[in-house]
């Protein structure tokens, strides 16, 4: 148990400092004269993306809470922190890659399901499913990395 707990309080650490140093990172000021840009379109600012990049810490957050009550089996937090990520992906499915901008449609995949996985972790919970609930939460997990990976990192 206590090296889960340390697993992801270190795994925390480095989403969040991804996070924090990657901030501002392009979309919130229009791109540099003669700079090539996926999208071959001038965006200028991107409110969503800064939204986003105020939310992933969050996101951090919440993930390893969710991990933590899934071992724990604290359904009353799992409950709180599956909604609060639900009640973000409306915003994460309105922005806006850092690359790689024409495959915005992968991108809107990814977040939808994202989005999915986090519900069904939601329902597996409520419903007692713990095994299920964590296969559901991880593969949440893969979807962020996934995403991070082509549209991010």
């Amino acid at each position: 148990m206590k090296r889960m707990i340390g697993l992801l309080a270190g795994l925390f650490l480095l989403i969040s400092g991804t996070a924090f140093a990657q901030e501002g990172h392009g979309h919130d000021k229009p791109h540099e004269a003669g700079k090539h840009h996926d999208s071959g379109k001038h965006h200028g600012t991107d409110k969503q993306m800064a939204k986003l990049h105020k939310m992933m810490p969050k996101y951090a957050v919440a993930q390893a809470r969710i991990n933590a009550a899934l071992e724990k089996m604290d359904l009353t937090t799992i409950a709180k922190e599956t909604e609060y990520l639900l009640s973000t992906t409306a915003d994460l499915k309105k922005s806006r890659p850092h690359k790689h901008h024409a495959d915005i449609g992968e991108f809107k995949r990814i977040a939808a399901s994202f989005e999915k996985d986090v519900r069904s972790t939601a329902e597996f919970a409520r419903k007692g499913e713990i095994k299920a609930a964590k296969a559901a939460f991880a593969r949440a997990g893969e979807r962020c990395d996934a995403c991070h990976a082509k549209f991010r990192d």
